[in-house]
């Protein structure tokens, strides 16, 4: 063996060890009976009895708890809620309905005591999602995050391998750029504050990099230059925003998985597209139920429709509505909304949320665009140059989640729509890609972490799907 050549062997060994140490997922699952254990964790409930102290033990690896069982004379002092312990004992079968093992305990070690005064979660409490929100240091702490962080997690997870699985090469796009791709001007601006490091021939008013730079909107026109060699391409990046909103549905920064693919042309591609979006989408979801289902289960309790609507979504094709379709039926209905569905304009919330009920709470893809209503580089039809071959993907009580297209590649086109928005300087490279031969159709798509799990776990507040959320006016932590 290579390790054997190279002498790195004996540091490969496994010691063996009287007491078996390991994450309460495992235990549960394997269930290692009659033998002696020990577990890192949180306590997360203390029920005590004459003769015998029940706590339920929890180290962030799974949904359910370990109980521990110990003798009441043997309770440490300073064990209290949310107190961090190693316990040491024999996994033996329970008698207590609702679980199939307890950890009989010899010693229990407090390694942190608690401050239960100040301490802002309760045992056994169900605090409502906009208090935990006050504590996102503290929020993991909590069953219901803790299960999100989990899901999330492993949804990450689960779309890489499906892109791995389908051929396509991550991409590391940049977060720093020069480039407002979404046209909207909704950027933060990259600034040195250092007022030293302004570099030879500069002034203190001198951009760092020489020009204006922003955080990254999309990373889409960093995946277009990559696939003109690699066919496909994704990324799995932070995205940022400064949207002027304090909505529920929006945030300032979040996670876009984008991909782009080469050779997907006219009426045939959009289509290709839209089966590669309905894909990754179904594909990520049964993963995430099949590995993560009692994390998903915890919320899909709470919100019995969730998992109608996500059965739903794997059993049937997604809705393929082409926008000009979509508009006569919002018309139809239009007496249910505020804002009056017009067309040539965007669709709001609202007309989303209605399409994706009307049809039956299904996931509706709208195709086929005003080209009025998408960025420069989408591409025209054939047949009529005022449309664009693009696509939205609308989730039942979400709305939209995604959102792609397929090119521009003919380079009078795009030259003409480049000098229109006033960036053919900032974006020379972006036209060379088609003008320096070579040039091929494309397609591709992003989507938002966030708003794909609000879909999955039926989360009405987009800021209670990420770890630490940023909207305006609000950085905590």
């Amino acid at each position: 063996m290579m390790f054997t050549r190279l002498g790195l062997w004996p540091t490969l060994r496994c010691y063996s060890s009287s007491c078996r140490s390991g994450r309460i997922s495992a235990i549960l699952r394997d269930k290692p009976l009659h033998q002696t254990i020990k577990v890192n964790g949180w306590v997360k409930a203390i029920r005590r009895q004459k003769e015998r102290t029940f706590l339920d033990v929890d180290d962030g690896s799974c949904c359910q708890k370990l109980q521990v069982v110990l003798p009441s004379e043997k309770k440490p002092p300073a064990l209290g809620f949310h107190s961090s312990v190693t316990v040491s004992g024999i996994l033996s079968l329970s008698s207590h309905k609702g679980q199939e093992v307890e950890l009989v305990a010899n010693d229990v070690q407090v390694i942190g005591e608690p401050i239960e005064e100040t301490y802002p979660f309760k045992a056994r409490k169900v605090h409502p999602p906009d208090y935990v929100r006050q504590f996102p240091h503290l929020r993991a702490r909590t069953n219901s995050f803790s299960s999100l962080l989990r899901v999330r997690s492993q949804t990450k997870l689960a779309i890489q391998q499906y892109f791995n699985s389908e051929g396509f090469v991550n991409i590391d796009t940049p977060i720093i750029t020069v480039n407002d791709c979404e046209g909207g001007g909704e950027v933060f601006s990259v600034q040195c504050l250092d007022p030293d490091n302004t570099g030879p021939g500069k002034t203190q008013d001198s951009p760092y990099f020489g020009q204006e730079t922003y955080l990254s909107v999309s990373g889409q026109l960093h995946l277009e230059a990559m696939v003109s060699g690699l066919s496909k391409v994704y990324n799995f990046n932070p995205a940022f925003r400064a949207e002027n909103s304090q909505t529920r549905r929006h945030l300032a920064e979040f996670w876009m998985v984008e991909a782009e693919e080469a050779f997907l042309s006219g009426t045939e591609g959009l289509h290709s597209l839209m089966d590669r979006i309905e894909g990754v989408i179904k594909t990520s979801m049964e993963t995430v139920i099949d590995v993560q289902q009692e994390d998903v289960a915890l919320y899909w309790r709470n919100n019995n429709k969730t998992e109608e609507l996500i059965k739903n979504a794997l059993n049937q094709q997604f809705v393929r509505l082409p926008y000009c379709e979509a508009m006569k039926l919002l018309q139809q209905h239009s007496h249910l909304f505020q804002t009056k569905p017009s067309p040539g304009s965007n669709l709001g919330k609202e007309h989303e949320l209605f399409l994706t009920k009307h049809l039956g709470d299904v996931p509706v893809f709208v195709s086929d665009w005003p080209r009025v209503t998408k960025a420069f580089y989408m591409c025209s039809q054939e047949e009529d140059p005022e449309m664009v071959l693009a696509v939205d993907l609308l989730l039942p009580q979400v709305g939209e989640v995604a959102g792609g297209g397929l090119r521009e590649y003919r380079v009078p086109l795009l030259h003409r729509r480049l000098q229109q928005c006033q960036l053919l300087d900032k974006l020379g490279w972006y036209l060379d890609l088609r003008r320096l031969g070579g040039g091929t159709p494309s397609g591709g798509f992003g989507f938002g972490l966030e708003r794909f799990l609000q879909f999955l776990l039926g989360i009405s507040n987009i800021k209670d799907t990420i770890p630490f959320p940023r909207w305006m006016n609000h950085c905590l932590c």
